[in-house]
């Protein structure tokens, strides 16, 4: 596969199934999948035992990250148009929706279907490459999204092209250029493909984003919030492929909220030049 930065062809193997561009430095999954393929991994299941311990359960706990977000975007821009992608079961865009004309897409069914019927937001199911928007939109949100695509480049192309000149592009994902991944390798707990496709550290991702027309204004470090459930299954259940049940109930039964900074999630802000 060539290197979807700089096109370089010549990789570093770094895991199995995991290399290193030898130009630019992006580590990526060395493997094509089709959107088929894609499309599978994200079906009910994957918020429901596979990725998450249950992300319908964990909506406060999630909103808790969103708030905060949120404080970031409202320090650049305070109304307009804002569309998300990836935006699951909505929660994030029912924060925003106090402030801005919140617009969404992706790809899962039912997430899709809950933000549309029970949150009464304007959520689209598909793919963003293939979708039309109506207007060039001020804001664009990627949350924990970018890691998951098979064409990431695509997508910052298109959304430099559907923002407006100076909108801004708000995104997090894993930096696998900071102190934890470097320390655990192949143990850390965002290296698990082929969900996470893209482990981009902070050149990487601001390399991205300026060749599609961004300037990168600023990339920091958040802290977030987790259920204890959540923190344990994914430690215990999910690093071993296994879905367990009976773990989710037990785990239940003890939960409670955390708030954690492993220094290695990046927030990125970008403007659109």
């Amino acid at each position: 596969m060539k290197c979807i930065i700089c096109g370089n062809s010549d990789h570093q193997k770094l895991f199995e199934g995991i290399v290193k561009c030898s130009g630019c430095g992006l580590v990526f999954f060395d493997q094509d999948l089709s959107e088929d393929e894609i499309k599978k991994l994200y079906k009910e299941g994957y918020f429901k035992g596979e990725e998450y311990c249950d992300y319908e359960e964990d909506k406060n706990i999630l909103q808790k990250n969103f708030t905060s977000r949120l404080k970031d975007i409202l320090r650049y821009k305070k109304q307009g148009n804002l569309f998300e992608i990836g935006s699951a079961y909505g929660y994030f865009l029912e924060k925003a929706k106090k402030y801005f004309d919140v617009e969404g897409i992706d790809i899962t069914e039912k997430p899709t279907a809950f933000a549309r019927n029970k949150l009464g937001l304007n959520v689209h199911t598909g793919n963003y490459l293939d979708f039309e928007i109506s207007e060039k939109k001020d804001l664009f949100c990627m949350w924990d999204t970018i890691e998951h695509l098979r064409e990431p480049q695509k997508f910052i192309e298109k959304i430099s092209r559907d923002i407006k000149t100076g909108g801004y592009l708000f995104l997090t994902t894993g930096d696998i250029g900071s102190l934890v991944p470097k320390m655990q390798g192949r143990k850390w707990r965002l290296i698990h493909p082929p969900t996470h496709l893209y482990y981009f550290s902070r050149d990487t991702i601001k390399k991205l984003l300026e060749q599609k027309g961004f300037e990168v204004l600023e990339i920091k470090h958040p802290g977030f919030h987790r259920s204890l459930s959540q923190i344990i299954y994914a430690l215990l259940y999910l690093k071993r492929r296994k879905n367990s049940e009976k773990a989710k109930k037990i785990l239940k039964l003890i939960d409670f909220p955390l708030y954690l900074n492993t220094f290695d999630i990046m927030h990125v802000i970008a403007r659109k030049k």
